[in-house]
């Protein structure tokens, strides 16, 4: 599984200690790679730019931004300093008293007004270095409303931040929040050091995760991580040749070997979301399975369309009776319900099996849920709060939510939103940072369902599952429809296998 690790602030500020207590970095040295490292990725960035205006805060953000405009400097850019106040880190006053020796000064907020008064629109480039990843309080009335005139101007035709936008708080999401707490609307995030968890999901237009790089300079996140400095928290990135290989059918595959699944789920009215799941699983290759159903038309539904397929109204406690039960691998159960069943609490899932819960088996707060160890919940965000009694504007929030409630109830849960999130009973969760907005339509849900069921009966770990589904539907995007239906997504997904 393509993964890398994610570090939250206070995460990544022990590295930095760590780097330079123990490992001996001088902290003008991470300080100037940083730097180096943010120059050489936007080489051609600078180059479209009259003039770049860096804002230097007193931290050590603030000297980051001095240090690039060292760098810049020397390489022949028109770049001018605005600095909030005199930089109190020791690496950063290196920097700002090197920058006011080779720029031949540094200029202060008014200064800034001044000029933007006269420049010209979509004349500067600006970097944001004002405010760092450890900023915790308020804003100051000053920096709101320097942050709402760089937010507001025409003059800057880019805005590129170091580490983290200005201002952003993955927790005040939302207009009135963002009224309170204002932050820099970046066209892009150069983080540097380590992936940063309170980035994900960083947005400030409907659904448009902005950009953000990666500048490694040194830090040691690859030999110490451990249980006691980091949270095993994973970006995934996406392996689409890999989920498609690893569905496709092989020579030597017979019914079952080729993958055996069985869907309940499907009530009277409601029997398409069952039959999509199913057929999903079934087109993409799935050996055999076994749809049942409270509706008593879901056998005449299901032979109308292939005799050679089973059906059959039951109720979920008759599952386990049925023969098939103990030959097939993965059960869904939930696309077409309505409610929580009833038989579901309590039941254990036998050891040798995986069951996904989704759509009308998402429970809510108070249900008792199937014990096993190898249950997946892939609740969208309205139904992860029915099934917490929380409410969820972040997938921070989500995580710090399902960080106690995945190991509590030992299983694993998908949050299914523009950007996903999987927490497992171990404590490990993964982001999948990839918004598709095709997937904004009616039975895309029950469509994810029969690819993860598809997955899982090949044997792969719950993870690992996600994963390549998550990877394998992001093929979606290319199709030329604006908005296409879950039949035309499927449908483009078989072209693939």
């Amino acid at each position: 599984m393509k993964h890398q690790s994610l570090f939250t602030n206070n995460e990544s500020k022990a590295l930095d200690s760590l780097a330079i207590k123990e490992l001996g970095f001088k902290e003008e040295t991470l300080m100037g790679m940083a730097a180096l490292s943010v120059f050489h990725a936007n080489e051609d960035l600078w180059k479209t730019a009259e003039s770049i205006w860096i804002l230097c805060g007193t931290g050590g953000n603030g000297g980051d931004g001095y240090a690039l405009a060292h760098i810049l400097h020397q390489e022949g850019f028109q770049v001018r300093c605005f600095s909030t106040a005199p930089n109190k880190n020791e690496a950063g006053k290196f920097y700002e008293s090197l920058v006011s020796k080779t720029l031949g000064s540094t200029s202060n907020l008014e200064d800034f007004y001044k000029d933007w008064e006269e420049a010209e629109e979509d004349s500067v480039l600006l970097v944001d270095a004002l405010l760092g990843t450890g900023f915790q309080g308020e804003l100051s009335e000053e920096l709101k409303e320097l942050i709402d005139t760089v937010n507001d101007s025409d003059v800057f035709f880019y805005r590129l931040s170091l580490d983290t936008a200005s201002g952003w708080n993955p927790y005040f999401l939302g207009e009135k929040n963002r009224e309170a707490h204002p932050f820099i609307f970046a066209d892009s995030i150069e983080e540097l050091g380590t992936r940063k968890w309170e980035n994900i999901g960083f947005i400030y237009e409907k659904d448009s995760i902005i950009p953000r790089y990666y500048e490694s300079i040194g830090f040691p996140v690859r030999s110490h991580l451990n249980k006691d400095n980091f949270s095993n928290r994973y970006y995934l990135e996406a392996d689409p040749e890999s989920a498609i290989q690893a569905i496709k059918r092989k020579n030597k595959d017979h019914k079952y070997s080729a993958g055996s699944a069985i869907f309940y789920g499907g009530e009277t009215g409601m029997e398409g979301a069952i039959l999509l799941s199913e057929e999903a699983f079934s087109r993409l290759g799935g050996g055999i399975n076994k749809i049942f159903s409270p509706s008593s038309q879901i056998s005449s539904l299901v032979l109308k369309d292939d005799l050679s397929k089973m059906a059959k109204t039951s109720s979920i406690s008759e599952i386990s009776h049925d023969p098939f039960f103990t030959k097939t691998k993965t059960m869904v159960v939930g696309p077409g319900l309505t409610k929580y069943p009833e038989d579901l609490e309590g039941w254990t899932l036998p050891e040798d099996k995986k069951l996904i819960l989704d759509a009308g088996a998402i429970p809510t707060k108070g249900n008792l849920l199937p014990k096993g160890n190898h249950i997946l919940l892939t609740p969208h965000v309205g139904e992860l709060n029915r099934m917490t009694g929380k409410i969820h504007n972040s997938v921070q929030a989500a995580y710090d939510t399902l960080i106690e409630f995945c190991p509590q109830n030992n299983v694993y849960v998908l949050l299914k939103s523009f950007v996903s999130l999987l927490v497992c009973p171990d404590g490990s969760s993964y982001v999948w940072e990839s918004p598709n907005p095709k997937l904004a339509t009616m039975g895309t849900g029950d469509l994810l369902s029969g690819i993860l069921a598809r997955y899982l009966s090949l044997d792969f770990d719950i993870p690992d599952a996600v994963h390549l589904a998550l990877s394998f539907l992001d093929h979606s995007k290319q199709l030329e429809e604006p908005y296409p239906s879950a039949h035309q997504i499927l449908k483009s997904l078989v072209e693939l296998v």
